[in-house]
């Protein structure tokens, strides 16, 4: 399977201002991360890898990818897609490992220096979170599109069941 990046610097431009100059190396590779270990655990191997081999064609992939307008509980829903979800996971990346710090202004650019100030370690991490908390609004509405899609997603593995949380309860 030859892998594409399902998104380019200007899906990112659409979501936060980054300069269209960014070196494309290490933004396919904060990509190729994003896809491989996220996106992969979202939708399941299965059909991640049939969606990687189709989602740029038309139909029920591309609409995963690209998003769409559906009915759900009689009202329409617009799903934005997974274009989104996989941009607030890059920015999350190039925040926390790049030496891309972005904020309300646009993207700052440190030196990736070892001894650099703990403070903006610190504001870089609570940055990358709010980018990650994003995401995760996202990863819900993608959850949410494909269980009320699932006779089209026939490999979707509905996550109904694995959403309920299990307390321990202990009695002194």
């Amino acid at each position: 399977m030859a892998e594409i990046s399902l998104i380019t610097i200007s899906d990112v431009q659409e979501y936060r201002r980054i300069s269209a100059s960014f070196d494309q190396i290490r933004f396919d590779g904060f990509v190729k991360e994003a896809q491989r270990t996220n996106l992969r655990g979202l939708l399941g191997d299965a059909l991640y890898y049939t969606f990687m081999n189709d989602a740029r064609t038309s139909g029920i992939y591309k609409d995963l990818l690209e998003g769409k307008t559906y009915v759900y509980d009689g009202n329409t829903i617009q799903y934005y897609g997974i274009k989104p979800y996989l941009v607030y996971i890059w920015l999350s990346i190039a925040c926390r490992e790049g030496d891309l710090f972005l904020a309300n202004v646009g993207a700052i650019e440190f030196v990736n220096n070892p001894q650099q100030n703990f403070e903006s370690a610190k504001s870089k991490d609570k940055i990358a979170n709010d980018y990650m908390a994003k995401a995760q609004g996202y990863a819900n509405d993608i959850i949410k599109f494909l269980n009320e899609n699932a006779d089209d997603y026939l490999l979707w593995e509905s996550t109904d069941e694995t959403n309920i949380t299990e307390f321990i309860t202990f009695k002194i």
